[in-house]
């Protein structure tokens, strides 16, 4: 689960959201989204520790539509699919707060897990449909919870063993430990799958990040003044790492998930992972000041 990423810095977000404003522009006019030259943020050296890295409890720069849209004719997406052109909503870049309070367990929730999200029942069945929103990043981190490549899909079956694109809410829901994907600090999913896998010291890090050099737009979903990241079933890169992943979208699959009117099931059948390069790192010795936002190592 991913507890930790790296942040851009509010001008970057900015930029973020003019370029996926000059997406949507060339989509709808046909020219395609290639046609647009995304930002591209190099990795700070010598930063502060808390400029960089976000952590539950902490607030970071997320993207939003605002306003309803109007019925418009479906334009291609440049990939294969369609997209709702510039036809109503405004893009706009406000702060949340990373992680929601929950009656029911202590410390934040931090993950939604996208088989539950699409179930239609539960925690985030209203955001799914409401209150979606895209999290520009420069990276995000795993720490290992696999030990090599043969042990990713029975990883993953701890967690759940229904497809990623199954469109029965039975079938999305089998086998799923809660309607939180092990996204509560300090717990995990399948308490005694995590604590045979636990070390005695920490475990390494691993750094992931957009191979073209360009921000991660991860899929999140915003629920009032906070917002938790949607998780899936691993890429191969992240695959040799971890069980799940942050849900890393492309730009028009952006753009498609924050319209409220698109399918979130028909865009996630036609997703395609965005290409990763793994760094591997050890994990940070600062800790952060606030209890909600403890290690989970």
């Amino acid at each position: 689960m991913c507890h930790r990423f790296e942040m851009v810095s509010g001008e970057e977000a900015d930029a973020v959201l003019d370029w996926l404003r000059a997406v949507r522009r060339a989509l709808a006019s046909g020219a395609g989204a290639a046609t647009v030259v995304p930002p591209a943020f190099g990795r700070p050296v010598d930063a502060p520790f808390d400029a960089l890295d976000c952590y539950p409890g902490a607030e970071s720069s997320v993207i939003v539509m605002e306003g309803e849209r109007v019925e418009g004719d479906l334009v291609s997406d440049g990939e294969g699919g369609s997209f709702a052109g510039d036809c109503g909503g405004d893009l706009a870049r406000i702060d949340l707060l990373w992680g929601v309070d929950v009656s029911w367990k202590r410390g934040l929730v931090f993950n939604a897990r996208i088989e539950s999200a699409l179930s239609g029942s539960g925690l985030w069945s209203d955001a799914v449909e409401g209150g979606r929103c895209i999290v520009p990043v420069r990276a995000f981190y795993e720490t290992r919870n696999v030990e090599n490549a043969a042990s990713v899909g029975a990883g993953a079956a701890l967690v759940e063993d229904a497809p990623f694109g199954a469109s029965d809410p039975a079938e999305l829901t089998r086998g799923a430990v809660a309607d939180v994907e092990q996204g509560i600090l300090g717990l995990d999913g399948n308490p005694a799958a995590s604590a045979s896998r636990r070390p005695r010291g920490r475990k390494s890090q691993y750094r992931f990040s957009n191979a073209g050099g360009t921000a991660l737009l991860l899929a999140g979903l915003r629920l009032g003044d906070r917002f938790v990241l949607v998780t899936c079933e691993p890429d191969a890169v992240v695959g040799h790492v971890h069980s799940r992943m942050p849900l890393s979208l492309t730009a028009p699959e952006a753009l498609a998930w924050l319209d409220r009117s698109t399918d979130a099931r028909d865009l996630l059948a036609r997703h395609v992972p965005v290409p990763l390069e793994s760094q591997e790192e050890p994990a940070p010795t600062k800790r952060p000041a606030d209890p909600d936002q403890m290690s989970l190592f």
